[in-house]
């Protein structure tokens, strides 16, 4: 069953934490003072008492006064004979026209785009004569995410580009595992992408392919976020996360440093994020590990396997496990089939084989991110189905993936930990609330 709370955009300044720790025989509740802070997350989970969100789509602050005109181009429209139909000058026009085209071509005003235009009535330069209405901004829908302005002042025209509003729910769900923390994840309504990001968090502490075990039990607490007449999914993101896996508690919380770049910490405040990955794919089953000697299924031989397998889909998206430059990729002979190199640093390099293809963009030469889709799972070369074979490199040596380790790259500085300690607080009473059901 998955709980919710409606809380206003805003107040999702967040923080996120990972500690293992031995399971007390009873946790105390947690108190905190801090009043204003995520308000809602003081009522009973799974009762809110807030009104759904309605998204916003008023103009800027300074605007909200001015008549508002709704335009869309028609065929045979142009910006420029927009502006002439409302009284806007020959002059004016070539600075409008100006102003805008350093922006968004003026190819982009097609038939059905829309334009907001904003006007004001000038003071009348004679009695007898009066006011001309002047146009004092122009707004744009650029795509379903910002809406970009351009606004007259003193300074002349200024353009701006704001971010369009969110419907965001927070919402908290808990489980117990009776057969894999994945399935037992879909059977309580969790998404695979809400599973994904569970594995990631807690990758690097605990092994989900060996070590869950029956009984044991998550909890999280996260965002979505929506846009009313979206055609996109709603985006999710896990704010704070709980796993105790036999005996052993390990906590997840996200926070912000600076507005918009975040990362994962535990509750010490040390980050949990490394240079690397743990998974190349949004986590699935191992089918074959690292190995000096393993029996090849189709050349019918022992041979070296310096690498690892996972099961997935055909077309399944395989991502960069670090930052790094792309070495080579496409065909490559002797049984990879299409394939991927990737060197990171000046010691570490991977390798993505039996690809279906490689994203677009992705050459010999081309920067990869962290986390960004290089390629797409295959069954190309020697292989006997779909699944991604997996190396990684260290000063030209394999070594085992899964026995891999990736130093932690942060902490949080004493000037943020009051802040960090805040938020921590009001999470982990959350998660304390939620059931593991």
């Amino acid at each position: 069953m998955v709980f919710k709370l409606i809380v206003a955009t805003g107040t999702l300044m967040g923080v996120l934490a990972l500690i293992p720790a031995e399971v007390p025989a009873e946790s105390p509740p947690i108190q905190s003072s801090d009043e204003g802070l995520l308000p809602s997350l003081k009522n009973p989970v799974g009762k809110p008492n807030l009104p759904p969100l309605e998204q916003d789509f008023s103009p800027p602050e300074g605007l909200s006064a001015l008549k508002r005109i709704g335009y869309k181009i028609q065929s045979g429209d142009t910006l420029g004979s927009l502006f002439v139909r409302y009284g806007v000058s020959l002059q004016e026009r070539k600075l409008w026209m100006q102003a805008i085209q350093k922006h968004l071509p003026l190819s982009s005003f097609r038939p059905g785009k829309a334009v907001q235009l904003y006007l004001t009535r000038a003071s009348s330069s004679a009695q007898s004569q009066k006011g001309k209405e002047q146009l004092k901004a122009v707004e744009v829908e650029q795509n379903e995410d910002s809406i970009l302005t351009w606004e007259k002042g003193t300074k002349g025209i200024v353009f701006s580009k704001r971010e369009k509003p969110y419907d965001v729910e927070l919402k908290t769900a808990g489980g117990v595992v009776e057969t894999t923390l994945f399935e037992d994840g879909a059977r309580i309504g969790l998404s695979s992408n809400l599973l994904s990001q569970l594995a990631d968090l807690f990758s690097w502490e605990i092994d989900f392919d060996r070590e869950i075990q029956k009984g044991d039990t998550f909890k999280i607490l996260f965002e979505e976020r929506s846009r009313k007449d979206s055609k996109n999914m709603p985006s999710l993101k896990i704010l704070a996360a709980e796993l105790v896996s036999t005996g052993r508690r390990y906590f997840a919380m996200y926070f912000e440093k600076e507005k918009g770049k975040g990362d994962y910490y535990d509750l010490n405040g040390r980050t949990l994020a490394r240079a690397f990955l743990r998974f190349p794919l949004e986590f699935t089953n191992i089918t074959s590990t690292f190995s000096h000697s393993r029996f090849h299924p189709i050349l019918k031989v022992d041979r070296p396997h310096y690498g690892v397998d996972f099961a997935a889909k055909l077309g399944t998206a395989v991502r960069a496990v670090a930052d790094g430059k792309i070495l080579f990729a496409g065909w490559r002979k002797g049984g990879y089939g299409r394939m991927i190199e990737v060197e990171h640093d000046s010691d570490y390099s991977s390798r993505y084989a039996h690809l279906q293809r490689v994203a677009k963009g992705i050459h010999s030469g081309s920067p990869v991110k962290k986390g960004q889709i290089i390629g797409y799972v295959g069954s190309s070369g020697r292989s006997t189905g779909s699944h991604l074979h997996f190396e990684i490199y260290q000063n030209r040596e394999y070594i085992d993936p899964l026995n891999f380790e990736s130093p932690a790259e942060d902490q949080i500085e004493p000037a943020l930990l009051k802040v960090f300690e805040t938020r921590k607080r009001l999470f982990t009473v959350e998660l304390a609330a939620t059931p593991a059901s």
